[in-house]
């Protein structure tokens, strides 16, 4: 859990120096308290994460550890704000919810604006006085006006800006592009009511610790069309994610295609491609084995690619990744256990 304190803190903290199973939505959290309900239809990728279900892996703890052990300045970006502010992120966010924009006209795809969405239990006058406190320390600013009857933050560092602002008491909006954040906040057209968003989120499971949905650029389409030789009618509209790593790592992404028959084309063209990369990978048992162990299926007009792995084997895959250090291994959770803790804390 503690190691998830970090990432999540990390995460704030460089927003503020940046300035498989198919379920029914009915079975999932409202997006009221997802914070869900507040991203705009014109997002094109949307990334739910349950923080308390995420907390109790230890797959996700030692993938943290390996992150700040290269990455020295993650670490005191966390620590700045552990030490500014007076949020316990592990108690006090329940959900988070990401988002991707609509890309800009001439930019690459992917590149659109980015929000966050976080519910629980988060004072605004706590996370205001905790981002202050951090920019303060060098030369950022942070500014406050009215947009719609709501305190819009700004929070700006040199080049880099950051907005944020509170849609309800239990929910904060933060994001680099302040129209969009703007547009959270609004009474406008959100995902769940969009036809096509709304229908891949129905197609997740939203009580797992991270779920994805996304609609394909209409640029990236033309290209399995081309990769394929023609043989897809279509290139794929929309993909699907599952991710569950609370005891080893259970994962599947679904791409919907036009038809049946493309999906057919694109599952025959994704097995030859993974008996490609088993090829590459056979020096490597940590990942060639998981590579192994990916099942590719079409059912319809989805095509699926399911995965496995157990604890040792992601066990494997860490040590292959930090060969050079020895690292604790992850060990599977007490029976029973709600949570775990790392041994270590930073």
């Amino acid at each position: 859990m503690k190691r998830l304190v970090i990432s999540l803190g990390v995460c704030v903290a460089l927003a503020c120096a940046a300035c498989g199973k198919k379920s029914d939505s009915n079975n999932g959290p409202s997006p009221e308290l997802t914070g869900l309900a507040a991203v705009p239809a014109s997002a094109e990728v949307v990334i739910g994460v349950n923080v308390p279900k995420l907390g109790q892996s230890q797959v996700v703890e030692r993938a943290i550890d390996q992150v700040l052990l290269r990455e020295p300045s993650l670490l005191a970006n966390w620590q700045a704000m552990r030490d500014g502010c007076k949020i316990e992120i592990s108690k006090q966010i329940k959900h988070i919810t990401l988002a991707i924009g609509a890309t800009p006209a001439g930019g690459k795809p992917g590149t659109g604006p980015l929000l966050a969405v976080a519910t629980g239990q988060i004072p605004e006058h706590d996370l205001a006085e905790c981002v202050k406190k951090i920019v303060g320390k060098g030369n950022g600013t942070v500014s406050g006006k009215d947009a719609n009857g709501r305190t819009l933050y700004q929070v700006k560092d040199g080049e880099r800006m950051m907005f944020f602002a509170f849609g309800r008491a239990d929910t904060v909006v933060l994001g680099n592009n302040e129209a969009f954040v703007v547009e959270a906040l609004g009474t406008g057209a959100k995902a769940i009511d969009h036809p096509e968003l709304s229908r891949l989120l129905k197609m997740v499971n939203q009580n797992g610790p991270i779920w994805a949905v996304g609609r394909v650029d209409e640029r990236v389409k033309p290209g399995m069309v081309r990769v394929t030789k023609g043989k897809m009618k279509a290139g794929p509209s929309a993909f699907l994610a599952n991710l569950d790593p609370s005891n080893g790592v259970k994962a599947e992404l679904g791409v919907l295609t036009a038809t049946p028959e493309d999906a057919k084309v694109l599952e025959s063209y994704a097995t030859e491609e993974k008996k490609l990369l088993a090829a590459i990978l056979q020096g490597s048992q940590a990942f060639g084995q998981l590579i192994s162990k990916v099942e590719i299926t079409s059912e319809g007009s989805v095509v699926w690619l399911r995965g496995n792995a157990e604890i040792e084997e992601i066990n494997r895959v860490f040590n292959a990744l930090d060969a050079k250090a020895p690292s604790e291994q992850v060990s599977p959770p007490p029976s029973g256990s709600g949570s775990s803790e790392s041994p270590k804390n930073p």
